[in-house]
């Protein structure tokens, strides 16, 4: 028993020592790990570095190449603010190729005649051939490339004032159109900060003068406007341009048709809201509305006006007053223009008339009274002030100076009324 109980006691000195030693093992090795085990995450690491190195230099390649595209960009950007700025003025001075199988449905023989008279001819062949079918002559020469300058001494326009050759630009419709509405629209803007209104004339220089600073520009684009409108003075609304810059209408006549077509764009417009759809409107809507705008019209006029309609059940208001892509206008706006100065020259014949009974027949003058007294009798709902300012415009005068105007000849009294933009306020009196 004894040597028993000293067994178990030497049994657990050895065991205790033996726990000691491996708790110093565990403590000294406890973050080692086996050599398998490291050989294989050494391999792992050496595979990572070797693909971090790879990375490193694709990054570093990449950015050289980026740097590189970004010196490029900057090169093409200001290369493409040139040509954008070459584009500007090419689109300034230049005017796009003409679509020729437009003119066809004009031509007498159809599109087989136009073939046969326009294969082989350059752009500028084709227009003299084009206008040469259109007025009936026979003009298969060449369109003339130049125009020859007036000269530089008044009475010749501002800017029209030049010697020399300057190139015909040869201005579509639709380019004359928009130039046109473009230098209305400046006047408009230029006139309402000043007392009186600029001369049509003297303001398309000043416009072009802005526009294109260059002599040899400003007056090119005057001679090439002056010419167009008057190829296309048949349209109304370039025609009236056309009379107003050679002075033989008043601007007047421009502000007057003006104001009546946005009134009754307005008028229109409202009524598509209330009516029908926005923007458009009804065809069998529109004769009270146009009744009750024009009260002074007749059901004929009515009528007429709504002629523009035979063809289509519901219109697009702004449409009508709008120019399309080739430069023209609706027919409902030309026949506009058309009683406008049907109405006005009937007005001033019956000015003319009115004057006629107050002094007589064998006067070949007539002073701002007799004038006064013709528009009470002729239009007694025109307000004193708006014969004032009508007669101002007409006179070219201040309001102020007005009362100091002394007797005006009858024929040219009657011609000024006449191309002014005369427009009756209501029923004629009896």
């Amino acid at each position: 028993a004894v040597v028993s109980t000293q067994s178990t006691g030497k049994t657990k000195e050895d065991l205790a020592k033996l726990q000691d030693k491996l708790n110093e093992v565990l403590a000294d090795y406890g973050d080692v790990v086996p050599r398998r085990e490291y050989e294989r995450l050494e391999a792992l690491h050496t595979t990572n570095s070797e693909s971090l190195e790879r990375y490193k230099t694709d990054y570093n390649s990449l950015m050289k190449e980026h740097q590189t595209l970004l010196e490029q960009h900057k090169v093409m950007s200001a290369e493409r603010e040139e040509f954008s700025n070459e584009l500007g003025l090419m689109k300034r001075s230049a005017t796009p190729r003409p679509e020729w199988d437009q003119a066809i449905p004009y031509i007498e023989g159809g599109e087989a005649a136009w073939k046969e008279m326009s294969t082989g001819k350059s752009s500028n062949q084709l227009v003299g051939i084009l206008i040469g079918s259109l007025i009936g002559k026979e003009h298969t020469g060449p369109v003339e490339e130049f125009f020859e300058g007036e000269g530089t001494e008044p009475p010749i326009p501002k800017y029209l004032r030049w010697t020399g050759k300057v190139r015909n630009r040869n201005l579509s419709k639709a380019d004359t159109a928009q130039l046109i509405q473009d230098i209305w629209n400046q006047k408009i803007v230029s006139d309402a900060e000043k007392e009186h209104g600029t001369d049509l004339a003297d303001f398309l220089h000043s416009y072009l003068q802005q526009k294109y600073q260059e002599d040899l520009l400003v007056v090119e684009w005057g001679y090439n406007i002056h010419h167009a409108c008057g190829l296309y003075r048949t349209e109304p609304h370039i025609g009236l341009f056309y009379e107003t810059l050679t002075g033989d209408a008043d601007d007047s006549v421009y502000s007057a048709l003006f104001t009546q077509h946005d009134a009754l764009l307005t008028h229109l417009y409202q009524a598509s809201l209330k009516y029908d759809s926005e923007g458009s409107l009804l065809v069998k809507n529109i004769p009270p509305l146009l009744q009750t705008f024009f009260p002074l019209k007749e059901t004929g006029d009515i009528d007429e006006l709504m002629g523009a309609f035979t063809d289509t059940d519901r219109v697009n208001v702004k449409a009508l007053f709008n120019t399309d892509t080739d430069g023209n206008i609706s027919d409902f706006l030309k026949t506009l223009y058309s009683q406008f100065y049907k109405e006005r020259s009937q007005y001033v014949k019956d000015i003319h008339s009115a004057l006629v009974s107050i002094c007589s027949n064998d006067k070949k003058e007539y002073n701002i009274q007799d004038l006064c007294k013709a528009f009470e009798i002729t239009d007694p709902e025109k307000s004193s002030k708006d014969v004032n300012k009508l007669l101002a415009k007409v006179f070219n005068l201040n309001l102020e100076q007005l009362s100091s105007v002394g007797p005006v000849d009858r024929e040219l009294l009657l011609q000024r009324l006449k191309s002014s933009g005369l427009i009756r306020s209501g029923p004629k009196g009896v």
